[in-house]
């Protein structure tokens, strides 16, 4: 990170930190009650909510201005707040902010001493907070995942305003009430901070999900290590948490309860800056590319697999290895809870673990630092084309024209060349495939099976050839087979329409596709609800109709792959795609089946629509974006 992202980066913490602050002595005054004892101590608090409306309001600026430095690029301070109303009001980030200061404002001038104030002044405070995931990384994704990202981070916010946020006013009242009372106080927060715990788990996960780019993220980004360190203090916090409740609450309700007093405040004020913290890192997070959008280095040797699931032959061993594991917990758990056969048990459980154990070594595979990386070709028909040229030049020799490890010199090779058309290349990962292809292999003797091509190809160039490869699996796999043995996509490429739109696969998407290898409209008949596209050889090519076109020789070449046929036998072939732009069916001419006929040809379009592959497919093998 750059000098200005990380003062960005710790203003947006520091503004966050008063805003929780601000939520949570909101909550704590609304939940003291006015006895005279807590006078004191609700003048206090109010006063805090007065700072710290101010103290959001000033670092809000501060924050802004050094935003609006790395939104615009200025390097002067003229410059940039020049460009300070430009962002303010034109821009999505400034607007939500705004409206943020506009509610700070309101705040500040807003009486506490009364019910319906402190009511006014708590909806204020939650309103501010509530506003922070429209100026990071949920407000700017849109649609449905932009708005249930919305909603969790919401949700996760007022949480941690009420748990972190409350642990101020929680100090003040150990400190300034009676011992009693003070536990009374403790007592009170933990329905708060235990609801909050369990919000704050759950919306956690959403976050993840969407955010982090799964356990590969998690390890392999920067993102996934700041978050890792939040987790880390987190759990800090929350032992520490469970430590005051279970602990120093009871001693303090006790008379002689003033050394507890005083652990508990220190107990407090570790938890305080355990809660900055975590917000602090919250705030590098938002400023951070997600770890979705990046492409994770994994830092281990191995990674996890369930293809011994997938294994008839090791499949038992699994579920056995498993199953003892489960027996071996539920003794060992067991062993805890019940006294009587505690040392039995507990020895029985773990020799089971012992035995079960290594088994489930085949949960893990050998991994490589790019083994989670996703080709970012959208696999693009331009992009097989060009790996079809790549492989013919660099890969045929050994693994033959067709891929199949028949090549001239295969014989010559200390190890014999991959089958690429056989089914086990589905195996590997998008990542798996690149490290291959740019270290290659070694011999068992020491010597080189393969050389790698990472000197002589471009990063791009690798990821092309890996779609081409793919590409000519499928395709060998639709000519021996006459279907496709695994999913894949349909390739991305620009159409050409009637009404003069040039669209994308991205804009197709949402209904399924006829996908018609011919230069025109001849026996096509028009289908409701179905995408048609023909697929031309020729630029020259115009649409008619209501079908879009494409005459790109690319696609056209693209398309003869992934059907196993050469681009001179390609015309009069037809593609079916679920709505998700998934391939799913193909016909070629003369084939003896019902597509002729349109109400038969509707019926097999709506079987597809009805079962749609998923928008992503598990294993990592082709990424749609």
């Amino acid at each position: 990170m750059t000098l200005l992202e990380i003062v960005v980066a710790s203003l947006r913490g520091l503004h966050l930190i008063a805003l929780v602050s601000n939520f949570g002595t909101l909550i704590a005054i609304a939940m003291t009650p006015t006895a005279r004892e807590a006078a004191y101590l609700h003048h206090a608090l109010r006063r805090i909510v007065r700072r710290g409306a101010a103290s959001a309001l000033i670092v809000g600026i501060a924050w802004l201005t050094a935003e609006t430095a790395a939104i615009a690029g200025t390097d002067t301070i003229g410059s940039t707040l020049a460009a300070v109303p430009v962002v303010a009001f034109q821009t999505q980030y400034g607007q939500w902010f705004s409206s943020r200061c506009a509610l700070l404002l309101i705040l500040l001038i807003t009486p506490l001493t009364r019910r319906i104030g402190l009511a006014i002044a708590l909806i204020l405070a939650g309103t501010a907070l509530a506003v922070q995931p429209m100026v990071g990384h949920a407000g700017a994704i849109g649609g449905a995942a932009g708005a249930e990202l919305v909603a969790s981070e919401t949700l996760h916010l007022l949480a941690a305003g009420a748990w972190l946020g409350g642990l101020l006013p929680l100090f003040m009242a150990v400190t300034i009430l009676p011992h009693q009372a003070a536990a009374a106080a403790c007592r009170n927060f933990t329905p708060v901070g235990l609801s909050s715990v369990l919000i704050l788990a759950g919306t956690a996960i959403v976050q993840v999900t969407e955010l982090m780019g799964g356990l590969s993220g998690l390890f392999g980004t920067t993102y996934g290590h700041i978050a890792l360190i939040k987790v880390a203090i987190f759990l800090v916090l929350l032992t520490l948490a469970a430590l005051n409740r279970l602990v120093l609450t009871e001693h303090l309700a006790h008379e002689t309860a003033s050394v507890t007093q005083r652990h508990m405040r220190l107990s407090i004020a570790a938890e305080m800056l355990l809660g900055s913290a975590v917000i602090i890192t919250a705030g590098f997070l938002a400023s951070l590319m997600p770890g979705a959008h990046e492409q994770p280095v994994w830092p281990f040797p191995w990674r996890p697999s369930l293809f011994a699931f997938q294994d008839p032959l090791l499949r038992p061993e699994v579920i056995g290895a498993s199953l003892g594991v489960a027996i071996a917990v539920a003794l060992i758990v067991t062993a805890v809870l019940w006294h009587r056969l505690r040392w039995i048990a507990l020895i029985l459980g773990l020799i089971i673990l012992a035995l079960a154990l290594p088994h489930l070594d085949l949960l893990f595979i050998a991994a490589y630092p790019t083994s989670f990386f996703t080709s970012p070709t959208e696999f693009a028909a331009t992009a097989i084309t060009h790996g079809a040229k790549l492989f013919a030049a660099n890969c045929s020799a050994c693994h033959g024209a067709d891929a199949r490890g028949d090549g001239p010199v295969a014989k010559l090779l200390p190890v014999p060349p991959a089958d690429l058309t056989a089914g086990h290349f589905w195996a590997h990962t998008d990542g798996e495939l690149y490290w291959y292809v740019f270290h290659g292999f070694e011999a068992p003797d020491g010597g080189t099976a393969m050389p790698g091509f990472g000197s002589t190809l471009s990063s791009e160039a690798i990821w092309d050839l890996i779609d081409y490869l793919r590409a000519n699996n499928g395709g060998f796999s639709m000519r021996t087979t006459g279907a496709w043995s695994h999913p894949l996509p349909v390739p991305q490429f620009d159409v050409r329409c009637a009404d003069k739109r040039t669209l994308d696969l991205d804009d197709l998407r949402g209904k399924p596709m006829r996908i018609i290898a011919s230069s025109g409209e001849e026996g096509a008949v028009p289908l409701p609800n179905v995408t048609t596209i023909f697929v031309a050889r020729g630029r020259a090519a115009t649409p008619t109709g209501t079908a879009c076109i494409t005459g790109e020789p690319e696609t056209w070449t693209a398309f003869a792959i992934l059907l196993g046929q050469s681009p001179d036998s390609l015309d009069g072939w037809q593609i079916l795609a679920d709505q998700n732009a998934w391939l799913r069916a193909a016909r070629h001419p003369g084939q003896p089946d019902d597509w002729t006929n349109p109400q038969a040809l509707i019926a097999h379009i709506h079987d597809i629509t009805s079962h749609p592959l998923a928008d992503t497919l598990p294993g990592g093998h082709v990424h749609v974006h």
